[in-house]
């Protein structure tokens, strides 16, 4: 484990007021779920990120970045090193209109998207509709290229900024950006700051009424009266993950306190003090019933950390 109170000298000297030891990583999480960080940090300013990933560089101490802890499932013996929790630097939104009549928002990473819909909505600005009741942050929807209804962040995106693994601030132009089916490919090492996106002045009523759409939408089908990780797996060419996982007869399965929700069976809840064991259980019996009834060997979009699933032949 790398903790010490060596370490935390030097940590509160780079990130004063934003260094937690020993911290439980589920409340910072959609699903609720996760043990411990040996360090939870939080630096306020790009110097201070800079600082702070230069020495766990040079002190060879593994670090990972969290944003709003969407689409993530963290082991119940929690995970070692750091973890790097995104604020905001300076100005979270900012817009500019544009000669061709679209307007520019440059966000930074740990926006909310939430926050980022109510934005589109107070400045009546048309193309955000499609995020309206995804969570998680900017960061998390660049990453992992996040979408619904037919559309992806890739199709607003602009440039990205991007903190390189050797120290530097790079940005990156649509071209030179990555995107495919729920990821977008990075450097190891690689850290998304802020970014630019485009969207068109648009007419109050019809963008609030495409909200309202999206959301009875996600109602209707999404279990969101519990926490969850949003889609545990991507859908596999041509099909639905979740239709193959009721048609195996899995739906409403429960294993301690996860659930493979009765609404949709590509949501696993947590239905009161659920431990990742549990949901990665269900995973595995998931993939293992789909591949044997149709062949298909669902890939995860949930991010596993400190943990993994059993290999399937």
């Amino acid at each position: 484990m790398y903790l010490g109170q060596g370490l935390k000298k030097e940590f509160e000297a780079i990130c004063p007021g934003g260094v937690r030891p020993k911290e439980p990583l589920g409340p910072y999480t959609t699903i609720k779920i996760g043990g411990k960080a040996d360090w939870l940090i939080e630096p306020h300013t790009f110097t201070e990120l800079k600082k702070l990933r230069d020495l766990l560089e040079h002190q060879a101490i593994p670090w990972q970045v969290l944003g709003q802890g969407s689409n993530l499932l963290v082991s119940d013996g929690g995970v070692r090193g750091v973890v790097i929790r995104l604020g905001f630097f300076k100005e979270p939104i900012k817009k500019t209109p544009l000669k061709n009549g679209l307007v520019l928002l440059e966000i930074e990473a740990g926006v909310p998207l939430a926050t980022v819909v109510r934005f589109g909505v107070k400045y009546q600005l048309e193309g955000l509709e499609f995020l309206a009741g995804i969570p998680g942050s900017m960061g998390g929807a660049w990453a992992m290229n996040a979408g619904s209804y037919g559309k992806e962040m890739k199709d607003l995106t602009v440039y990205l900024k991007i903190f390189s693994k050797d120290g530097r601030l790079v940005r990156k132009g649509r071209r030179q950006l990555s995107f495919c089916y729920r990821r977008l490919l990075l450097e190891p090492g690689e850290m998304i700051l802020s970014g630019g996106i485009t969207v068109t002045p648009g007419e109050d009523r019809r963008i609030r009424q495409e909200i309202r759409k999206r959301w009875a939408q996600r109602r209707s089908a999404q279990p969101l009266n519990y926490p969850s990780c949003g889609s545990v797996f991507k859908n596999p060419p041509g099909d639905f993950a979740g239709r193959l996982i009721e048609e195996a007869g899995l739906k409403g399965l429960e294993r301690g306190k996860a659930q493979i929700s009765s609404r949709h069976a590509n949501f696993i809840i947590n239905k009161g003090g659920a431990r990742a064991g549990d949901v990665l259980g269900l995973m595995n019996l998931i993939r293992q019933r789909v591949r044997k009834q149709f062949g298909v060997l669902l890939e995860p979009e949930v991010h596993l950390w400190g943990c993994a699933l059993k290999g399937i032949t």
